[in-house]
């Protein structure tokens, strides 16, 4: 069985205002949802590397005080053009200080938005980053 990680990042600016986007309407798993910045590791990228890139690739931010502060591991099947799939899930995250700049979106994402983390809860439909922003909530974790 495979493994794919998953690293995901919750930005805060200066004012302490998290920073969310909306998938795209062409995304395959869960088009106008909102969204955390990260995405996979790929082949023979260290971790904070990755992490980094993703950020980059997804905002065009740049960030500093990066920390793990949640992990969570599951067992996944799902299905893609007629093939079952199954892997592994390592889901890492991460949370950030965005650096001054502009927000700038990649295709993946159609709307971003600052927010407080406790409007962002209410927003979010997927329930594993309701889980991990309630957690970071609950456990004050936020500098």
């Amino acid at each position: 069985m495979k493994t794919d990680i998953i690293q995901k990042a919750i930005i805060f600016n200066d004012q302490g205002l998290m920073l969310i986007l909306r998938r795209s309407s062409s995304d395959d798993r869960r088009p106008h949802q909102w969204d955390l910045p990260g995405g996979e590791l790929e082949d023979s990228e260290e971790f904070l590397d990755g992490v980094h890139r993703e950020i980059k690739e997804e905002t065009n931010l740049e960030v500093t005080n990066i920390r793990l502060v949640f992990s969570k591991t599951e067992v996944k099947t799902w299905e893609k053009n007629g093939q079952k799939d199954t892997a592994n899930i390592v889901r890492l995250i991460y949370i950030a200080k965005a650096k001054p700049g502009e927000v700038v979106l990649s295709y993946e994402h159609e709307e971003f938005r600052w927010m407080l983390i406790e409007e962002a809860i209410k927003i979010y439909e997927y329930p594993t980053h309701i889980e991990i922003l309630q957690y970071v909530l609950d456990n004050q974790l936020i500098d």
